[in-house]
This record gives C-alpha cells, structure tokens and sequence, in this order.
C-alpha cells in the first residue's frame, strides 16, 4: 500500500522540501510512536500495583517465619536447650476450593477438641490443626485435607539431655516464649521475633523461603556441668523414690568461686513431653522455691556466729543431759541420754539439741539476728532464676523465750536449699560469702558478650581461724560424728548432718520430717561444696545420718569417677 493513498507524502525527491503539512503529519507519526514505545516501557518496569499484586498472589505468598531462639550450653559447650526445625499445619477456609468435607480425611490426624471445632462454621481464615511434626507428616495431613491447607516451616525447642536440668532451664510456650526457669529469666537474650517471609508456589508443596537465615551466634553458656548433674538428679530420684519423700532438692557449688555445677529437684518433668506438665509439684524447682527449716545443717553456721561474737571459745564445753527445761519447752537430744559434759566440736560431732541449744542462749539475739542476715539467710541470693524465694526470719524483738535455742537447733525460722548452700559455702571459702551464680556469659547476635558473669564476694563473716577450725570438725563429723555414713575411703568428705521436724500451719507435725546433709570435699583442698535435702519423710527411718549420707556419698564419689579423679 503506497504511502500517498493514506494522506502522507511519498520520499521527497532529492533537493526538494517538504510542505508545512507534510511536516507535521510526519511529526504527528513519530509522535504517536514514541508514546506507543513509552507505554510498553513503562508497563514493564513500573506495573500497576493493583495488577502486580493480582497476579503475584497467584504464585507467592507471605507468611511468619519463626528463627531460631539461642541456644543454652553448659560450662563445657554442650548444648542443653536448643531449637530444630520442624512443620506445622494450618487451615484456611477462605481459600477458594476449601472443601468442608474434606474433614473426614482430617480426622485420623487431629484430636477430638479441633474437630469440634472445625465442625463449626468458620468465621476466621487460620486455624492451626498440627504443630512441630516431621515434614512428611505435614506432607500427609496436607495432601489429606487438598485446597486451603498449607504447611509452615517452624522452630521447635528441644532440650537433648530430657529431664536433666529440667528446672532450670524450664520450658517455651508453643511460640518460643520462655515460662520458667533460664528460658523464662533470660527470655531477651534468647527469644528471636518471627520475621516475614515470602514463599514461592511451584511444583513442590512445601516451598522453601526464598531467602536464607542470618547465622545465629546467640547463645547462654551456663556455668553448670553436666557430669555434676547427671549425678544429682540420678542419685537423688533414686532416694526420694526408695524413702518415700513428698519432694528432693540437691545443689553444688564450686567452692571458692560460687559457680552452680549442678542443681536438681523431685518430682521432675520432661520439657519434651507436655503431658508431664500436669502435676505442679513437679514444676517447682525446690532449690529455690521452697522455703523450709533447715534443721542440723545449719549449726555449723550458729557456731561461727557464737564464736565470732565471743560469745564460747573453741575449748568452751557445756553440761548436757538427755534433757533441759528452757523457759516453757523442753529440749532433748535425738537420743536422749546424758552425754556428760561436751566440748564444741563435740556438740557438733554429736549434733547434739541441748548444747546448741544452751550456745543459742548465750548469744546476743540481736546480733544473731544482724549476723543471720549478714549471711544471708533473709535475703534471695540474686541467682537470676525465676521463682526464687526469701527466707523467713522473725524480728530479734519476738526472739523471746525458748526462740534463740530453737534457732540455734535450725528450728523457727526458714530458708531456701540455695541460701542455705551459699551460706555454708562462706565456711569452706575461708570466711567470705560468695554470691553464686549459674550464667558465665551471654552472646548476641552479632557474637558480643552481652553478660559476662564473674565470682563476687559479697562480704567477709567469718575470720580465716575460725572458718578453718569448723572445717576440722566437720571433717570429724564424717569420721566420727553423725556423719559416719559418708564417710568414703576414696574421697575424704566433711560434712554435717540434719534432720528437723516439718511445720505446718505453725505448728510441728509428728513424724513428718525433712533430712538432710550439707558439706564439701575433698576436705583438705575443697572444690565441691553440696547440700542433699529429703523433704517431708515420713517413712521408719527420716534421720539425715540414715538416709541422706549414703547418698551424699555415692554421689560424691560418682562425681569424682565422672571427673577421672579416683
């Protein structure tokens, strides 16, 4: 078709000019052009949101990623909470082609309260029908329930070593939110928010995120050992098994730093299996959380008050019977006969009611008072554990009475198995209170210590003397004393015995009791320092010497063969 029949000139001939109109025609035809090219440009590379976000959502789609939340580690690196990947199953019945009979292949995957559920009409657009399974079983569910069921790649915290440490690390919510324990106290160094992803749909189901994970290098690196805590938690279920206690607590220390090696309580649970979260009991971490008379175990203490006041000497000795009448009670001994006249580190040997009872009475009980606190049995030790508790202390205004005999014995007032092993400790650590702790130091992201926790002395309560001579006898306590059921000829232990009455609503409750032994080892050079409690015995045999030394033993020794040391 020739040019001219559509109104344009043909190629002007060479040297001739164009007319006025047959310039703007030409103009007019360029014109139109480069709008037609303009248009086709701009299509492609600024689309029409509207449009774009059509067509996208055909092929895409966004969705919450959950990241990892950090790890925790014990003091040689081994993981103790950590998080795997996993994959949960949603519904979304606003999807077109959501078909509700579909439920009838769903059923064999869900359980009875999410299928009553989804029996009703739906007025949502997410309902969750599986968490945290293996991806070929998404898969399955999935392929069962057809249109409007998607899958989503998660998180799940596991915690490898079951119910060893359980307390204390405690337990995530479904969200990886911290509820106990370190998870709980340390939930902003380890909780990481989900983050949006987009995910592309093409062949395969389960399209993976389109774009990686930033390497985390959070983590909690505890100062717990898990050869320390195997022994704990093995040896004290065992016990509280065969005497038929209501509850456990075990703690050990590091002697000159006030490291927590190990911290164990019974009856436990499995952070793994939600089911075991049922009984509450099980849930509380009694080394912290139960607050309870400590009995003999805390004479050592009374007896490095007294002598640090001057109130006895070392060679002090006291007159004692099977019994003495003090105010309006009368105090015995566990065997009541006359023992005659006893030393000291005899009364300690023998853990003998009515001489402490009569070291009680010679003391000033406002400087008791002020020296209890000093040591720190009032106060929470500052672990950075949810759930710790304060002691229980009456004012030296009401020590009236037979009052400063019974604290003497361990009796009339109350402290958790942690104030008590941070207190003891200040004898093993030559006199001075060290503030324990069980975080040595917290990592970011970007691989920063953000924590980083050393040994602290709180304060001075004993002098060097006094502490190393209360050493002496208590080693003598092991070998001669009360204690003689811990005595192991392969590592020489020093320790104290207890045993105390249980109070209830104020009142003592006949044969029930709380058993105990606290103390260190090895005796010469301590490294270890260790408090075993049976609570509420109430079988035949509740004294601390009975049932708690030999416990006390195997675990010391099972530790030190854990350890390559004997």
């Amino acid at each position: 078709m020739e040019l001219r029949r559509l109104g344009l000139p043909s190629e002007p001939e060479r040297g001739k000019r164009l007319t006025f109109s047959q310039r703007l025609e030409w103009l007019c035809l360029f014109g139109i052009l480069g709008l037609l090219v303009f248009r086709v440009v701009n299509v492609q590379l600024y689309p029409d949101p509207r449009t774009l976000s059509q067509l996208t959502g055909q092929y895409r789609q966004t969705v919450r990623r959950s990241l990892d939340r950090a790890a925790v580690y014990d003091r040689s690196g081994a993981p103790l909470a950590m998080s795997v990947p996993a994959w949960s199953v949603f519904l979304d019945p606003g999807v077109e082609g959501w078909d509700g009979s579909r439920l009838k292949q769903l059923a064999p995957f869900l359980d009875k309260k999410m299928l009553s559920q989804l029996s009703k009409p739906l007025t949502k657009r997410f309902y969750w029908l599986k968490r945290y399974l293996t991806e070929e079983q998404a898969e399955e569910i999935r392929q069962a329930g057809g249109k409007g069921v998607f899958v989503r790649s998660e998180r799940k915290r596991v915690y490898p070593k079951g119910k060893i440490f359980s307390h204390l690390l405690g337990f995530c919510d479904n969200d990886s939110w911290g509820l106990s324990g370190i998870e709980l106290t340390w939930n902003n160094v380890l909780y990481i928010p989900e983050r949006s992803l987009v995910n592309y749909r093409g062949a395969r189901p389960l399209s993976e995120p389109t774009e990686e994970d930033p390497t985390q290098e959070q983590g909690l690196y505890l100062t717990v050992d898990s050869q320390v805590q195997y022994a704990l938690e093995e040896f004290l279920g065992q016990a509280a098994v065969q005497n038929k206690v209501k509850w456990a607590a075990a703690v050990c220390l590091h002697s000159s730093t006030g490291e927590v090696l190990g911290m164990a309580s019974w009856p436990s649970f499995d952070p793994n299996v939600r089911s075991t979260f049922l009984h509450p009991e099980a849930l509380r971490n009694n080394v912290i959380s139960r607050v309870y008379e400590p009995g003999s175990t805390f004479k050592p203490i009374m007896v490095g008050i007294a002598l640090e006041n001057g109130a006895i000497k070392t060679n002090s000795a006291f007159r004692c019977p099977a019994r003495i009448q003090i105010a309006d009670a009368v105090m015995s001994d566990a065997t009541p006969k006359d023992n005659g006249t006893l030393s000291v580190d005899q009364i300690l040997e023998k853990s003998s009611n009515v001489g402490m009872a009569q070291i009680g009475m010679r003391c000033d009980p406002y400087k008791t008072h002020s020296d209890m606190k000093n040591w720190g049995i009032e106060r929470q030790t500052g672990i950075m554990l949810s759930g710790e508790e304060s002691g229980l202390l009456r004012s030296p205004e009401q020590w009236y009475g037979v009052i400063p005999a019974n604290v003497a014995i361990g009796q009339g007032f109350a402290l958790t198995p942690l104030q008590l092993v941070t207190a003891f400790n200040a004898i093993v650590n030559g006199g001075v209170l060290m503030r324990p702790f069980i975080v040595q130091r917290a990592v970011d992201a970007q691989g920063n210590e953000v924590v980083l926790q050393k040994p602290q002395e709180i304060t001075r309560v004993l002098s060097s003397r006094t502490a190393r001579w209360l050493r002496t006898v208590l080693r003598q306590v092991v070998t001669q004393g009360t204690g003689k059921g811990a005595n192991s000829s392969l590592v020489p232990i020093a320790a104290k015995t207890g045993t105390a009455q249980v109070a209830d609503k104020g009142v003592y409750v006949k044969g029930r009791y709380n058993a105990s032994m606290i103390g260190f080892w090895p005796s010469d050079r301590p490294e270890y320092t260790m408090l075993i409690v049976l609570g509420d015995v109430t079988g035949q045999r509740y004294y601390g010497g009975q049932i708690v030394a030999p416990v006390f033993k195997n675990i010391v020794e099972e530790i030190m063969r854990l350890k390559g040391q004997i």
